[in-house]
């Protein structure tokens, strides 16, 4: 905690999940508006952590002040109980157990220091302006200043006086926690399950070279919906919301347009998308619930064999674990038994050059629904 920033280092509300701090030189609004809040709280942390720190002493307390003036700092406030009045700075008495100090607590001033001592805390035993207690101002002229720090298992003053070994047999036991720590971040660095994402995955399947070529893989069929296209909006955003409103219909035999249009209004609201990305995308899937793989859809809606957006997992012969969310999947019987529908809707202008990774993609799908389901399933691929 600091008594004297200027600004607060952040602000928290837990009831809103809210944790706002600046970043890259840049102040959350939030942090801004609870300024001067937070740096009052900043300046009672200050005191609460000089008095955990100050009370932790059993028999000496080193407080770091100097003797020209009392600055404001995170000790500031032992200040009172540190410095004596200003008239009696300078007279400070020998102190018991110490060295003969000199006249000056200060070591050195700086080029924009006071020019001498007459105002400074002599060294010496003193009476704070608080408290019953003394205190000692020490003379730095009397300690030993710069001297390096000596410490842990290879200090040589230690290994000198070893006896039996001691110390060799310290220094080997923590060589080997350090082996076997490092061994242990290292497996655990390890992923004990590779998850991927399926669209990944069929890319990497495909290969850059080959996703320019449509693939020959059987049972992935293409299938396109009649509406117009040309002049209608594309990019990531429109086929995000044409797959959210999509998903969001009560059901696929939603063909009112006004239930149509309030559904696609709230998906563009919540995805930023412009009044024209939300008309044709609403053009478009009035048209795909016209499609025959729709209907379909629909009937076995009525028969609870339908599934949209539903995230699937599939455990590979590599030890892979493919996830993803399939689009809609439908359970469909005829005289060959039953099987699954899993179809993929896509908005590309030019579906083409993309067509081979898009097929692997839905034959993971596939794959992973006829694994979960048990029974047989094809994939299809649907042009919006």
């Amino acid at each position: 905690a600091n008594r004297v920033a200027r600004n607060p280092s952040r602000h928290i509300e837990p009831a809103k999940g809210l944790w706002a701090e600046p970043l890259c030189g840049c102040t959350p609004h939030e942090l801004k508006d609870a300024k001067e809040t937070e740096l009052r709280r900043d300046a009672e942390e200050s005191v609460r952590v000089a008095y955990v720190a100050a009370t932790r002493a059993r028999e000496l307390l080193v407080v770091p002040v100097l003797g020209d003036e009392e600055r404001e700092g995170w000790v500031d406030a032992l200040n009172p109980a540190v410095h004596p009045e200003p008239a009696e700075r300078r007279n400070g008495e020998p102190a018991p157990g110490c060295p003969r100090f000199g006249a000056d607590s200060v070591v050195d001033r700086g080029p924009k220091g006071v020019e001498d001592a007459s105002r400074s805390v002599r060294p010496g035993l003193h009476v704070p302006r608080a408290g019953e207690h003394r205190v000692v101002w020490w003379d730095p002229g009397a300690l030993e200043l710069d001297v390096a720090e000596q410490v842990g298992l290879r200090q040589e003053k230690i290994l000198v006086a070893d006896e039996g070994d001691v110390a060799e047999t310290s220094v080997e036991a923590q060589a080997d926690w350090q082996r076997a720590r490092a061994a242990l971040l290292q497996t655990g660095a390890r992923p004990s399950v590779d998850v991927r994402p399926i669209t990944r995955l069929a890319h990497e399947g495909v290969g850059s070279e080959q996703a320019a070529e449509p693939s020959d893989s059987p049972g992935v069929g293409l299938e396109s919906v009649e509406t117009e296209r040309s002049g209608r909006p594309g990019g990531s955003r429109f086929g995000t919301l044409v797959h959210a409103i999509l998903s969001e219909l009560p059901d696929l035999q939603q063909r009112e347009p006004t239930a149509l249009g309030e559904v696609a209004a709230q998906q563009a609201r919540l995805l930023g998308a412009s009044d024209e990305e939300r008309d044709a995308a609403a053009r478009a899937v009035a048209d795909t619930l016209a499609h025959p793989l729709l209907v379909r859809a629909a009937a076995a809606d009525a028969q609870g064999g339908l599934r949209r957006e539903t995230p699937v997992l599939l455990r590979r012969d590599d030890g892979i674990l493919a996830e993803g969310i399939v689009d809609l999947a439908f359970r469909e019987e005829d005289e060959q038994g039953a099987r699954w529908v899993v179809v993929d809707f896509k908005t590309d202008r030019d579906i083409e050059s993309e067509r081979a990774v898009y097929e692997e993609q839905v034959s993971l799908y596939v794959e992973a629904v006829a694994a979960a389901t048990g029974e047989p399933a094809r994939g299809l691929l649907l042009r919006v």
